[in-house]
């Protein structure tokens, strides 16, 4: 293949092919049947001269040669989406442009009315489509062009993603009023272990995994209950002898949970802040459209938030 007669089609075939190993997977991805990809791999075959694709068993697996073609042809496709699709002006007040956010259940409680009030406001016209999930997830769904930037906690991001810190929240503990552990507001370290717990699920969004602090130190928790995200920790505290970790900024949203009280996990050392980023796709990085997204997001989270859960029994932020 040389430049003359070079086929973007088949390339984009490749990629697809490369990156899903498999002919169905790749037909559903460019939306194509499978007798064209099909053809495809045989072209490319005799282009490069080797198999790319061999199977083993009921899977098919990438030679090396394909393995080695990989990355660079990301980083090519990346470059020619870049070209092709960046944007030098963009006018909110007049785009209708959509896009796409990926984020965690309790972002969309937490960060998402604020950033919707500012595009109401900005840009009537441009529409924003909403899918949660954790931070692979996110980062996935940015990979695969199925989103335009993710919002929440990121541990790491893949090559190819780019990040920028929003906000830091910390972790804190929350337990109904009436829980007889408590002593002017706090909980003793023993008290807090003997608790029965409720927990967010590890790989879930949380950033800080409080486990690894307590076994670093030698101690252990009892959990009660293991849930897939932080929405559903305040209803489950009400009313019980439970206790819970959760984030500030989120607990403040919850209005209604006036017979809750936050406290600081009672560790003899701080918990690390939780760091939220907003990550994108490098290929979009000079995007006219994209930038004032990233802009906004930018403004609309650093904008004051009231909240209600009463803190007052708990004392100030140590």
């Amino acid at each position: 293949m040389t430049l003359a007669t070079l086929d973007f089609n088949l390339l984009k075939m490749l990629d697809a092919l490369l990156r899903t190993q498999s002919v169905s997977r790749a037909a559903e991805q460019l939306n194509v049947t499978q007798s064209a990809v099909s053809h495809a791999l045989r072209r490319l075959r005799a282009i490069f001269g080797d198999p790319l694709l061999v199977r083993e068993g009921a899977v098919m697996k990438a030679t090396a040669r394909a393995l080695a073609l990989r990355d660079p042809l990301e980083r090519a496709m990346s470059d020619i989406h870049a070209l092709m699709t960046a944007s030098s002006h963009f006018d909110p007040a007049l785009s209708h442009r959509m896009f796409r956010l990926a984020m965690s259940d309790a972002m969309t409680v937490e960060g998402l009315p604020s950033i919707v009030k500012f595009v109401r406001r900005e840009a009537p016209n441009v529409d924003i489509r909403v899918e949660t999930g954790g931070p692979v997830h996110s980062c996935r769904l940015l990979l695969e062009d199925k989103a335009d930037l993710a919002l929440g906690v990121f541990p790491s991001v893949p090559d190819g993603l780019k990040g920028e810190e929003l906000y830091r929240d910390e972790l804190v503990c929350i337990v109904d009023r009436a829980n007889p552990r408590l002593r002017n507001g706090r909980l003793s370290l023993q008290a807090f272990l003997d608790l029965p717990h409720v927990t967010v699920a590890p790989s879930s969004d949380s950033g800080v995994q409080l486990d690894d602090i307590l076994r670093a130190m030698g101690y252990r928790r009892r959990i009660v209950a293991s849930v897939p995200h932080y929405l559903a920790i305040p209803s489950l505290i009400s009313g019980t002898d439970l206790i819970a970790h959760s984030r500030r900024k989120l607990l403040d949203v919850f209005r209604s949970a006036s017979g809750l009280v936050m406290l600081p996990v009672p560790v003899p050392f701080p918990v690390p802040d939780l760091v939220f980023a907003q990550v994108w796709h490098e290929r979009e990085d000079l995007d006219a459209g994209q930038q004032w997204l990233r802009g906004l997001v930018s403004r609309a989270l650093a904008a004051p938030r009231t909240g209600a859960v009463d803190t007052r029994a708990a004392g100030r932020r140590r």
